[in-house]
């Protein structure tokens, strides 16, 4: 069992397409309900980034709790939550975009993670997820860079939506010139089309580690 001071952030390669071992290796360490809610996805792709994100979510809280069989649930949001008595009273938080799932662990308070692969996206796009203020300070930033930090902007604003506590009902609401209070932010790039970032609600730090779908085995 892993004991870590501060926030857990495990990263894990989407990759190519699971082997029939590797599928029904997975596949058979979820419970019924979540097997079918996989099978309904009509993609490869798709299915096998939920199935991941499924068997990664119980593996990491594993990982901070004594208990073999996590029981997760989803709130009427869709955020997923665990339940049953695991000795555990912290949170998790899922994230996938491109070629990545995160996911962001904390025995205490509250965490948000969110990954984005940066790609293009139109003026009206970047109008509508960001406020007057956002857009102000990614025009002031030399052309090149300015749809990086856009996606930077729009993990902070994903991750703090996230955690849960922030009264805005959207994402694109949240105005992050604003002084976050009692929020640790940090941001972190797992390569240079994905930037990550994550929201916490305690006094703590980050520890990123790298996984190879092998390891969850």
């Amino acid at each position: 069992m892993l004991r870590v001071n501060g926030v857990q952030v495990f990263a894990l390669p989407i990759g190519p397409p699971l082997t029939t071992f590797e599928w029904a290796k997975y596949y058979a360490q979820l419970p019924p309900d979540e097997q079918i809610r996989i099978l309904q996805y009509q993609q490869w792709h798709d299915r096998q980034r939920a199935l991941l994100g499924s068997i990664i979510s119980r593996w990491a809280i594993q990982q901070l709790t004594a208990t073999q069989e996590v029981q997760i649930v989803r709130n009427k949001y869709g955020r997923p939550y665990v339940i049953g008595d695991v000795g555990w009273r912290g949170d998790f938080n899922l994230s996938h975009s491109g070629d990545w799932l995160v996911i962001a662990v904390t025995e205490n308070g509250h965490v948000g993670i969110d990954v984005e692969e940066i790609k293009p996206v139109t003026i009206d796009v970047m109008h509508y997820a960001m406020t007057e203020n956002e857009i102000t300070s990614i025009d002031e930033i030399v052309e090149p860079l300015r749809l990086k930090k856009f996606y930077e902007l729009w993990t902070l604003k994903e991750a703090l939506f996230k955690t849960a506590l922030c009264p805005q009902p959207s994402p694109h609401l949240i105005d992050t010139t604003d002084e976050i209070q009692n929020i640790s932010t940090q941001l972190i790039y797992l390569d240079e089309r994905h930037p990550v970032s994550i929201c916490w609600d305690r006094t703590s730090h980050i520890n990123l580690t790298f996984l190879n779908r092998h390891q969850l085995l």
